[in-house]
């Protein structure tokens, strides 16, 4: 699949870099940066970018002025808009392109839009998948000796931060240490309906539950007679299912 990722210069180099691992034919292009609160009556996009456009199968736009997504959903490729501007603008843009979606945050969609460029993206990136082996021959704890990540965030972070996992032993402490670190690497752009912090904190508390569910698979007999592993999943799940309540968990 030929996907594009659009940026005016902030957000998006990362994204392009990880997707492009898992998509190979994915460009990377920065258009001019636009006063977001400014009006702009006629959006003229390059020849360049144009061309790009019609060249993909799916765009990734990381671009902040909403006048500019606007003209750019106009071309009717399907699009996935990374950069939250509410409901409102929303449903505006679906009258133009129907094949366009814009989640709160891009490690955390499912791929059951409907939209068969954006499902075949978010069955590779989205809520995190992950794949884990232990090692429970060095003593009464398993050490967690490799972790594959089957579906992953676009920025990067859940991958950067398994050197947090890997090797260490399965405890709280080290699930805690991996979420921190993710909330450390988030890139998610700014959403005009949450704080960075509150899409970060959201992000890393989705990794931490994600991640329980695929050790609680793999070593359930250890998770069920873990007193400490039962009552810090517990407060995990309950933590991220309120949130979005902010946690406690990754104060600083």
């Amino acid at each position: 699949m030929k996907i594009l990722v659009i940026s005016d210069g902030k957000y998006g180099d990362r994204a392009a870099k990880v997707i492009r691992k898992k998509f190979p034919h994915t460009q990377f292009i920065v258009i001019k940066e636009r006063n977001v609160n400014s009006f702009i009556d006629n959006v003229n996009l390059s020849e360049n970018l144009i061309e790009k456009i019609k060249w993909a199968n799916l765009l990734i736009s990381y671009v902040r002025h909403p006048d500019v997504v606007m003209e750019i959903c106009g071309y009717k490729v399907p699009i996935i808009i990374a950069v939250d501007f509410g409901k409102g603008f929303l449903k505006q843009i679906q009258t133009i392109n129907p094949k366009c979606i814009m989640p709160e945050s891009m490690c955390n969609v499912k791929p059951n839009t409907g939209i068969d460029e954006i499902d075949l993206y978010f069955s590779q990136y989205g809520i995190p998948r992950y794949q884990v082996e232990l090692d429970a021959s060095r003593g009464e704890i398993p050490i967690i000796k490799n972790v594959k990540l089957l579906v992953e965030s676009p920025c990067g972070a859940s991958d950067v931060a398994l050197d947090k996992l890997i090797g260490k032993k399965l405890i709280p402490e080290t699930i805690t240490s991996y979420g921190v670190n993710i909330r450390n690497e988030c890139r998610e752009p700014i959403s005009v309906m949450l704080k960075h912090n509150d899409i970060a904190d959201s992000s890393a508390s989705l990794h931490l539950i994600q991640l329980l569910d695929a050790l609680e698979k793999t070593a359930p007999h250890y998770f069920n007679s873990n007193k400490q592993l039962i009552e810090y999943a517990k407060k995990r799940r309950q933590e991220y299912k309120c949130l979005r309540q902010a946690s406690d968990i990754f104060e600083e």
